[in-house]
């Protein structure tokens, strides 16, 4: 039976130390997830944060969101009360 899709919107807060790696890249070829970039912010120095939706199965999605935390990335629910228009 296939997985339902699923969109997920969040913030993604990236260390400066991974600032060189195609992480995005890594969700698309890896986790089989297709980014929507809303906002970012990022500077090489100071690491920087990116507002994105995440859409794929939903098995892919959970694992692609572990996998940010696991190297370090960390994922929250933008905004402060996570409406729709978050982003622009």
């Amino acid at each position: 039976m296939a997985e339902t899709a699923k969109t997920v919107r969040v913030q993604l807060s990236y260390p400066s130390e991974r600032a060189s790696e195609p992480i995005l890249y890594r969700l698309v070829v890896d986790h089989g997830l297709v980014p929507n970039i809303r906002r970012g912010r990022f500077d090489a120095s100071a690491g920087g944060i990116m507002l994105v939706e995440l859409t794929g199965d939903s098995g892919d999605v959970d694992r692609g969101l572990r996998w940010l935390e696991e190297i370090g990335v960390s994922v929250s629910v933008p905004g402060v009360d996570s409406t729709p228009e978050w982003a622009v």
